[in-house]
């Protein structure tokens, strides 16, 4: 388990967020970048990072950032009224974002489940008899998808915590929408690594990821790599007949 060093706290990231949930840790005294820079550099130490792991620190983050953001946007003392609306509005963002997070453990743990029983591949569930196999469906892992998204990540520099607070936030749902769109432009078949290049920042890279786990647990993609160290091919499946 992480343990963070930071101004004014030592110990693991649930902690600090309980710490400050109780209000006995100033978050506005708290450095998230710092917090971001030691995961990544645990991330990078780290010769299996578990999905399990990755999903609670964004979670956690998630938190972190909203009420730090709360702390340092300047507020007039709404009226209690709009105050008790916003808290209900902040509870039910906070409250889909566990339920996105949870459906992407799911989708890593039958990612996982498929790699310890020995397959290299990632196929549907439960194919149509009428739907062939694509060819090449050969050496996609759960590592493999994660090595890309790691060095996609090495080359985006930290978003600067100011930034954060203006970027308009992407969700998972969104952009499996976007990356529908973009296989259908693609006449189905699109290159993982340049997308992930294409995103703007850290955090689309995670929900991108993210995005795809969940479009291959539900059956709407393939992953497949040709060669070792090859690029890795997302290919989107066709529609079960009605």
């Amino acid at each position: 388990m992480l343990e963070l060093k930071v101004d004014g706290f030592s110990g693991p990231l649930d902690l600090l967020l309980d710490l400050i949930e109780r209000k006995q840790l100033d978050i506005t005294e708290l450095s998230l970048a710092q917090v971001a820079d030691q995961y990544w550099q645990h991330v990078e130490s780290e010769q299996d990072l578990e999905p399990d792991a990755l999903a609670d620190f964004i979670l956690i983050g998630s938190k972190l950032l909203y009420i730090k953001s709360c702390a340092l946007l300047p507020s007039a003392a709404p009226p209690k009224e709009e105050l008790r609306r916003d808290e209900g509005i902040a509870a039910a963002e906070l409250t889909r974002m566990v339920e996105e997070y949870k459906r992407f453990r799911d989708a890593a743990e039958i990612l996982s489940e498929l790699e310890e029983k020995g397959q290299r591949t990632y196929t549907r569930l439960a194919p149509g008899k009428d739907i062939p196999l694509p060819p090449g469906l050969e050496g996609v892992t759960v590592d493999t998808l994660m090595e890309a998204v790691r060095e996609a990540l090495a080359r985006k520099p930290p978003e600067p915590e100011e930034a954060i607070l203006e970027i308009e936030p992407v969700t998972v749902d969104e952009k499996i929408g976007e990356l529908s769109l973009t296989l259908e432009r693609a006449r189905g078949r699109l290159a993982f690594r340049p997308l992930l290049a294409a995103c703007q920042t850290r955090t689309e890279i995670v929900v991108l990821f993210l995005a795809l786990l969940e479009m291959i647990k539900a059956g709407r993609l393939w992953a497949e790599q040709d060669r070792p160290f090859g690029d890795i091919t997302l290919v989107e499946t066709a529609p079960e007949p009605a």
